[in-house]
């Protein structure tokens, strides 16, 4: 099968992905339902309040969250040249994390918006912090001094955290939603912003897809062909700032989206950049979805956290794909 049918056939296992989001819960609807709520909405009719206030938000904020995520992981991976690599390892969940509680113990959960803003703002500054500490009296950022500059942080804010839950009990009621994960409760007309520079970390992923693509090779491959190694890495890192900030901000902790989906993009799609990053895009879009819909019918009426499901589907994925390589290469 060819590369561009087998990212036809994702796309539209996305598109199928979506419509059944839009459906399910603990009370499904038809597509007639979904029809008209999109197209003939009435202020009166449940169904359409239902699709149109809840569905739907929480269906284009897994889809976001996804993508992003996993376009990320496929761009970190690849500037790292580390196949564990993924967003968390630049410090942006610790410190997305860290804000939202020293926002909650200072009581400033008041603006509904000041959630979502804080937790970016902690993403950018932690991976901020760590493209500062790589780059020290360095021309270009290795990949080890990213790996252990992000490390680092991401245990110091850690640490930073757990004094202030320990402190104040009201950051921890609030951290809940962080530390799980989750896309439902978030409304569009508040979390917009936030999927509008997810979209803008995406498009600015595109143009960085050659150099990257010669990055794969080595550092000084990459060099020797006239890839400004420096400005490529402080574009890429902006980029995974833009797209993991704006995710962690979205759904909180969202593990192994963006470790896992480009694997399985590189195994399914051809080795260029070009190609299988855009398809590890439309797959982290299909995972989150799928974990989103199965968190909302395995416990009705409850509801599990996706970032739970994501762990549960991601783990066994990720032991196959080490067996499989593992096995490949005895």
């Amino acid at each position: 099968m060819s590369t561009r049918m087998r990212l036809l056939m994702l796309a539209a296992l996305l598109l199928l992905c979506a419509a059944t989001s839009l459906m399910a819960g603990a009370h499904w609807l038809s597509p007639v339902d979904i029809w008209h709520a999109v197209w003939m909405p009435s202020a009166t009719n449940v169904e359409d309040l239902l699709i149109r206030t809840t569905r739907i938000s929480r269906t284009v904020l897994a889809i976001t969250v996804g993508a992003s995520l996993a376009v990320a992981g496929g761009i970190l991976q690849t500037l790292t040249h580390n196949p564990l690599a993924s967003p968390g390892i630049l410090g942006i969940n610790a410190g997305a994390l860290f804000v939202v509680v020293l926002i909650a113990t200072f009581g400033g959960f008041g603006i509904s918006w000041s959630p979502y803003a804080g937790a970016f703002l902690g993403a950018a500054v932690a991976a901020a912090i760590v493209w500062w500490l790589a780059m020290h009296r360095a021309t270009s950022a290795s990949p080890l001094r990213l790996i252990l500059a992000g490390a680092a942080l991401a245990a110091l804010f850690s640490a930073f955290t757990q004094a202030l839950l320990v402190i104040d009990q009201q950051g921890l009621d609030a951290a809940l939603f962080w530390l799980a994960g989750s896309v439902s409760g978030r409304p569009l007309d508040t979390a917009w912003p936030l999927v509008v520079i997810a979209a803008i970390g995406l498009l600015l992923s595109a143009p960085l897809l050659r150099d990257l693509n010669v990055l794969s090779a080595g550092d000084t491959v990459a060099a020797s062909v006239g890839v400004r190694l420096r400005r490529l890495q402080a574009l890429a890192i902006g980029a995974i700032v833009l797209l993991a900030g704006a995710s962690v901000a979205l759904a909180g902790n969202i593990v192994f989206i963006g470790l896992i989906v480009p694997h399985i993009a590189r195994r399914l799609l051809a080795a260029d950049l070009r190609v299988w990053l855009p398809g590890a895009a439309l797959l982290g879009a299909i995972l989150t979805l799928g974990a989103d819909i199965a968190a909302r019918l395995l416990i009705q009426p409850g509801e599990i956290p996706i970032g739970v499901m994501t762990a549960l589907i991601g783990a066994p994925l990720f032991i196959i794909l080490v067996r499989r390589q593992r096995n490949a290469h005895v």
